[in-house]
């Protein structure tokens, strides 16, 4: 490719205008427009196109950023406008100073663009070095042919109107181009009979796997919120989502429609659903991060404020970065993605000194430094309030996993451990290691819980209210197997079990006492189930029925696995979930059969090959081995620290795969686990409790343990 960028002096002078040598005006504006018109050309097909097509099929992504209107006009004029506009800036500045040198950098320019373009255009047939090497070639015969063949440059000057057509696409006819024109909210008139305060709680990639136990019922030891809130309402336990993708499901809890392919989750594709049903008689308070059910007309923006523009930026810089990078893109896009937190929203936490008084009247004070944002919008709209909606869809316990169950938190590598694209790593340790950090993160929701609860109860909401909550679809944890087959995996029994069922629990207004369902039920009867209690007639039909109503008749309940290409996600072709057998394999898998060992809450560690050791001093144990640690932090703690390194990872000498280890912090065993390949290294990961840790040094070391 070098080769195809050296240009002699003379070639220079040659392919110079007429008007140019001779210093005309005409000339150089000539020369400028052309520059322009072929950076401009080759920055749309490597750099606007992709990006424009991502996010055009991405109405999610700028809902989670909170983006909406002008601003996402203005995100596409800066993907299509400012690369070209800044190449060619670099050069005119190179010209005014040499304009041999100037030829060399554009021809250099073209030659490297088409290589990016390359690079993703051949992603889905090839990878490492095959990949490199074919854009490569690609690039080294763009700039020869833009060297030596005219016609190829006039082509080229004539693809500058590809990005404009890239643009009027992304803003008319994309996914996201509903969001610019958001439809007038739907007057439905809906009379309310019986008016109740409606709040409705959506947890994301929660399955009921997660809180069951072998016995069916919630496990209290871990979970005491879920718990108390399934003894005060209806627990629907035999419940099943519609998708394996929020961009399905959560359109399906809002709407009581079965999910079709092809629609996004904006209110565009959506325009009869809760929010259009009570918008003309309620107050909507609606905190929503992945869609845009609820029309602009009726509904505000509730998304954190933390430069939304800025980080919406930044998420086009990531994900085109991946598109070329040796690795190539990721399956799920929506896995990087974690809520904004307080002090990234521009909010102070309080000081230690804070007024008590102050400190009680908010429900969320104990997780002020890294609770999610949304909690504490959703919770500052939250009114006492007969004739008003509160909705929450919150992207917890969904990946990665940054937190424990007492709310501290701490870091991970990305992409997470065991993780290869939509599938989990073979090696059963990392699939159980997964599970383990998902079910550490359900205790960090559960506490979330409580706080919403009390929360609803100071502010005189909670009995009077229909208190729902569910989540969107599940996980699942098994080695070698789909994470939630949204790369078109077939989904045998145990992962469909896992994806499949979502808890749900239904509050009536002013019930005391709880009840257990094993009827058929679907997250499609959810809004039924809202118009039955408030005696409102749905003017749409619904494919649900209301759960206090007679049962549904089927034996089979509808679920449409989906695949997500880029950002965008399809619904591939239905599954019939059988309501009985799949419930049994629900039990079957519960978290009492995973987390078997230990009492309350130390069942959280009680995972690998010897779970009895934790808490055991470490000269308990086998003998020292020699450990690479990987902790970009270290674990030297400040007092008030915000992280905490639970997460202990790194190389491992004098072991091989699946030899059982121990690791003790500050000479306690806090975990133990099985060393496992990565690459051709051994090496380890366990994650601990934050209660090990002390301000200060903390000492970390592995011991082999005898099988």
């Amino acid at each position: 490719m070098i080769g195809a960028v050296v240009v002699e002096e003379s070639a220079v002078d040659e392919r110079a205008p007429v008007e140019e040598r001779s210093g005309g005006d005409p000339g150089l504006v000539r020369r400028e427009l052309r520059a322009f018109a072929e950076l401009f050309a080759l920055c749309g097909l490597a750099v606007a196109q992709p990006l424009l097509d991502i996010f055009g099929r991405a109405p999610q992504q700028f809902a989670f950023r909170g983006v909406e209107g002008r601003a996402i006009v203005l995100f596409a004029v800066v993907v299509t406008f400012v690369p070209p506009v800044f190449l060619w800036v670099i050069e005119a500045a190179v010209g005014l100073f040499s304009t041999a040198v100037r030829q060399v950098l554009h021809l250099l320019l073209v030659a490297v663009l088409v290589v990016l373009f390359g690079l993703q255009l051949v992603a889905p047939w090839l990878g490492g070095v095959p990949r490199a090497v074919v854009a490569a070639a690609l690039g080294a015969g763009a700039g020869w042919l833009h060297r030596r063949v005219a016609p190829a440059r006039t082509w080229l000057a004539f693809m500058a109107v590809a990005p404009v057509v890239f643009l009027a696409l992304f803003l008319v006819a994309s996914p996201t181009a509903g969001l610019l024109n958001d439809p007038d909210a739907v007057a439905l008139d809906a009379g309310v009979g019986s008016p109740a305060p409606v709040v409705m709680v959506v947890f994301d990639e929660l399955p009921l796997t997660s809180l069951i136990t072998a016995d069916g019922e919630i496990d209290a030891d871990l979970y005491p919120n879920f718990a108390g809130l399934a003894e005060g309402s209806h627990w629907f336990r035999n419940t099943t989502t519609v998708s394996s993708s929020t961009w399905y499901a959560v359109p399906a809890l809002l709407t009581g429609q079965m999910v079709a392919d092809g629609p996004a989750p904006i209110a565009a594709d959506h325009p009869e659903s809760l929010f259009t049903l009570l918008g003309d008689v309620y107050d909507l308070n609606v905190t929503e991060s992945v869609t845009r059910v609820c029309p602009a007309d009726i509904c505000e923006v509730t998304a954190p404020e933390a430069g939304g523009g800025r980080q919406l930026l930044g998420d086009a810089i990531d994900v085109w970065t991946a598109r070329v990078s040796w690795s190539g893109p990721g399956a799920d896009p929506v896995a990087g993605l974690v809520e904004p937190e307080v002090e990234a929203a521009g909010e102070e936490p309080p000081s230690e000194d804070e007024d008590e008084d102050e400190s009680e009247e908010s429900p969320f004070a104990d997780f002020s430094l890294n609770q999610p944002a949304r909690l504490d919008t959703f919770a500052e709209g939250v009114v006492d309030d007969r004739a008003a909606l509160h909705y929450l869809h919150v992207l917890l316990p969904h990946v990665p996993y940054r937190y424990l169950p007492s709310g501290a938190r701490y870091s991970g590598p990305d992409p997470d451990l065991g993780r290869i694209d939509d599938d989990w790593s073979d090696q059963a340790w990392l699939a159980d290691l997964g599970r383990q950090r998902h079910l550490l993160q359900v205790g960090y929701v559960d506490a979330l819980l409580g706080d919403i609860v009390e929360m609803l109860r100071s502010k005189g909401v909670y009995d009077d209210a229909l208190l729902i909550v569910t989540s969107d679809h599940g996980i699942s944890f098994e080695a070698g197997g789909p994470i939630r087959g949204i790369g078109g995996q077939d989904l045998d029994g145990g992962v469909l079990a896992d994806v499949a069922w979502v808890p749900l629990f239904v509050k009536e207004p002013g019930q005391q006492t709880g009840s257990v369902s094993d009827e058929n039920t679907s997250t499609l009867d959810v809004l039924p189930t809202v118009a039955d209690v408030l005696e409102v007639e749905t003017p749409w039909e619904v494919d649900g029925t209301s759960l206090l109503g007679p049962p549904r008749e089927e034996v089979v309940k509808p679920f449409r696995p989906s695949e997500v290409h880029a950002f965008g996600v399809s619904a591939l072709d239905p599954v019939d979930v059988s309501e009985a057998s799949g419930f049994d394999v629900v039990v079957g898998r519960g978290v009492d059969r995973f987390l078997s060992s230990g009492d309350g809450q130390a069942r959280w560690w009680s995972l690998g090959p010897q779970p009895e050791l934790v808490g055991h001093p470490s000269h308990d144990v086998g003998s020292e081995v020699e450990a690479d640690l990987v902790e970009p932090g270290g674990f030297d703690l400040a007092a008030g620290a915000e992280r905490v390194p639970a997460l202990i990872r790194g190389g491992v000498e004098g072991l091989e795969p699946d030899d059982p280890l121990a690791v003790s912090v500050n000479g306690v065993v806090a975990a133990t686990g099985l060393a496992y390949l990565e690459g051709d290294d051994t090496v380890f990961a366990v994650i601990v409790s934050d209660e090990h840790f002390v301000v200060g040094e903390n000492t970390v070391t592995v011991h082999r343990l005898d099988p």
